[in-house]
């Protein structure tokens, strides 16, 4: 076994390999397996089939290609989408977790997500991004 993964190991010597956006490739394959599981139309899955196998292809040939500047280059394209919806996800739970605590509200100036302690009543926020005082009523 232990030579099985030394010949693989030179074999990936100087390709690309792994990276987010083949990780989130290989989510959405997964993603589109268990859809496949539940759809009983044969057409339907004849087609999610396609796209699955579409997107491995996609896996492998990122993964094994020896191009590193333009894989690194299609990564970094991908990064800022990812960020944001991983940002955005991270924000909605930590609201969740915060809920019986913190209230989250936008500063109506610059439109930042600020976190105030919920307490019932009118107070006063500061905005520390743009500096800007409003109120805010808390019910």
């Amino acid at each position: 076994m232990r030579r099985f993964f030394q010949a693989f190991s030179n074999f990936m010597q100087g390709r690309y390999g792994s990276d987010t956006l083949n990780n989130c490739l290989i989510g959405l394959l997964i993603f589109l397996w268990l859809v496949n599981v539940f759809v009983f139309n044969f057409y339907a899955s004849l087609v999610i089939d396609l796209f699955e196998i579409a997107v491995l292809a996609l896996v492998l040939f990122r993964s094994f290609s020896r191009n590193i500047n333009k894989r690194s280059l299609e990564n970094r394209k991908f990064l800022p989408f990812y960020n944001r919806v991983k940002n955005w996800i991270q924000l909605n739970i930590r609201k969740f977790k915060e809920r019986k605590d913190y209230r989250y509200i936008k500063c109506p100036a610059c439109k930042a997500q600020l976190r105030v302690r919920n307490q019932k009543g009118k107070h006063t926020v500061h905005c520390p991004k743009c500096n800007y005082d409003f109120e805010k009523r808390i019910r």
